[in-house]
């Protein structure tokens, strides 16, 4: 069996919260390894946790625990009690692990318990001189190759030699639920994916119109929505509006440059009436200050006013390059790049206006019929897919 050592880092500083943002943690990371539950013994810590694995699953574990957010650091990890022999041997024992390559260590000793009868300088004095012996390492207190830590706690010692980074952030679930309009494109899922980061529960909207949006394109969204279940909840919604019919209102505009920032004034009502009846405490968009005209100040501020629920924007000061970078990290940026245009990319206006105004918004949608095709489509042009163990199911929706 081999030992992790599971990191809780932020959650450690939540004072009142600390135990329900731990014991969420918990709950999603057994969840994640329900597959293997049998191959895996949880084992609390005061700050951290202690997960037991078979041998031939510890790649596996490690790569699954690094997708869970809650998690600063694992660490493998031998256990020694506090007899100087077994102490020893544990040491040698990851030393020898670890050897391949290095050329120089260090040794670093913390004592979280104070009542162990030697100092960390004792302990260093007594190891470092055994590792020297036994292999052809040599200290470098600077930059060495293998750094050993050795951390004496109530009844064991830890030893390890190196921290696998992990997402950070809050257990998904703690900071309640929101509904993410899911574009197809490539800053919605990585608005998600920070929202997550979070701890906010994470559901999905998608508005297609067919037949100008294609089959294709509404099978990219399912994909991005699977892609980043692994860091979501244990199981989430995705919604998929029929937007046909309001997009055929929508050609009648009179000034045809305020179109898109109407239909993103459509889509934010629909979503706040959707997110109140399913319990959203709030929407989230990718919206990235000034990226298209759409997106100026003045855009989000016309689209604001209709909303009565909170709509947080993750990368709203994030440029294209750096919601790249965190799209290819989460392997989303193959699927949202393929060729297929979702609404919003289909019917962008050849002139759209930069710095709408929300008199004339408003005017514009006076001269429409949208209320009652807005009632029609809540009523029936909405679709409920639910995700759960890497499926998605269509569900019977009530939406009266």
């Amino acid at each position: 069996m081999k030992r992790v050592l599971v990191r809780y880092g932020e959650l450690t500083l939540k004072g009142g919260n600390r135990q329900q943002f731990i014991t969420k943690l918990i709950q999603n990371i057994k969840f994640r390894l329900k597959p293997y539950q049998e191959k895996t013994t949880l084992i609390r810590d005061h700050n951290s946790l202690i997960i037991e694995v078979a041998d031939d699953f510890l790649e596996r574990l490690i790569s699954d625990l690094q997708t869970v957010f809650g998690i600063y650091s694992l660490s493998v990890i031998e256990k020694s009690t506090w007899d100087l022999k077994d102490l020893q041997a544990q040491v040698l024992k990851i030393v020898e692990t670890n050897l391949h390559q290095a050329q120089t260590f260090k040794l670093e000793v913390k004592r979280i318990d104070k009542t162990y009868p030697l100092t960390s300088t004792e302990i260093k004095q007594f190891l470092a001189p055994l590792v020297l012996q036994t292999t052809t390492l040599k200290v470098d207190v600077h930059h060495p190759d293998l750094k050993v830590e050795v951390v004496v706690k109530k009844d064991q010692i830890d030893i390890f030699c190196s921290r696998i980074k992990a997402l950070k952030g809050l257990p998904v679930g703690v900071s309640g639920k929101g509904l993410s309009l899911l574009s197809g494109g490539i800053d919605s899922p990585v608005a998600s994916f920070l929202t997550m980061k979070r701890g906010m529960q994470v559901d999905f909207i998608h508005f297609m119109t067919p037949p100008h949006t294609s089959p294709e394109a509404l099978d990219k969204v399912f994909k991005l929505a699977s892609q980043i279940a692994k860091y979501n909840y244990q199981s989430f919604n995705l919604y998929v509006v029929d937007f046909a019919k309001m997009l055929q209102e929508l050609n009648h505009i009179p000034d045809q440059s305020y179109k898109i920032n109407i239909m993103r004034r459509m889509f934010v009502r629909i979503a706040n009436k959707l997110a109140v009846s399913e319990g959203h405490q709030a929407l989230i968009t990718g919206e990235s200050l000034g990226q298209v005209a759409s997106q100026t100040i003045e855009s989000i501020t016309t689209v604001n006013l209709v909303s009565d629920l909170p709509i947080l924007r993750p990368v709203i000061m994030n440029d294209k390059e750096d919601i790249i970078k965190i799209a290819k990290r989460i392997n989303t940026y193959e699927i949202s790049i393929l060729p297929f245009d979702d609404v919003c990319s289909m019917f962008v206006p050849t002139n759209p206006v930069t710095k709408p105004r929300v008199w004339l918004a408003e005017k514009q949608e006076a001269s429409l019929m949208w209320e009652p095709i807005l009632d029609y489509i809540m009523a029936s042009e909405i679709q409920k897919f639910h995700y759960h163990e890497g499926e998605f199911s269509q569900v019977v929706f009530n939406q009266a």
